[in-house]
């Protein structure tokens, strides 16, 4: 594993509070198991969750599972996965960039949204689980850029405020 993305892990878990090693391992686990993917799926986007979370203290059954129920991020509420068809559209826009992937890097605005903002972005909006959603979209981000020939994008914990504000409209 190349150092740069052991940085990433370890800053996207201390973003979240998340200071542990056992879950540093987890998160590599995760990442070497997406990026050993081509395509993003249903079914790969579910088992980076579950093995990401193997050890975190939520129930046993929302690991790996889209949740069932709606959540509320910054006083918005936001309905539960299933109901649209919003994680099947960001699948797709994801796996077309990276099918694309020369148009894309040649269209992104490197000075002013790192490359897969707003897939990332739209991931987060999402909130397809009930808890890691942070941690996994920030994987999902890398896993983006890795595919698109770029390096991975190191948010460090104290940059999370100036992060933040890529949600913000």
């Amino acid at each position: 594993m190349k150092l740069d993305e052991l940085e990433f892990l370890e800053q996207s878990n201390f973003i979240e509070g998340v200071h542990d090693s056992v879950s540093l391992d987890q998160a590599v686990l995760a990442w070497n198991y997406i990026l050993s993917k081509d395509v993003l799926t249903i079914e790969n986007v579910l088992d980076t969750h579950n093995i990401l979370m193997l050890h975190q203290p939520i129930d046993i059954k929302d690991k790996g599972q889209f949740r069932r129920c709606p959540v509320w991020i910054g006083g918005v509420e936001k309905k539960p996965w299933y109901l649209t068809e919003q994680i099947n559209n960001w699948i797709f826009l994801m796996n077309t960039i990276v099918a694309h992937k020369d148009i894309a890097i040649k269209d992104a605005d490197f000075e002013q949204k790192p490359f897969g903002r707003t897939t990332h972005v739209m991931y987060e909006g999402i909130h397809p689980f009930i808890d890691g959603n942070g941690r996994t979209g920030r994987i999902f981000l890398n896993w983006l850029r890795v595919k698109c020939g770029l390096d991975v994008l190191v948010i460090r914990e104290e940059e999370k405020q100036t992060y933040y504000k890529w949600f913000q409209k």
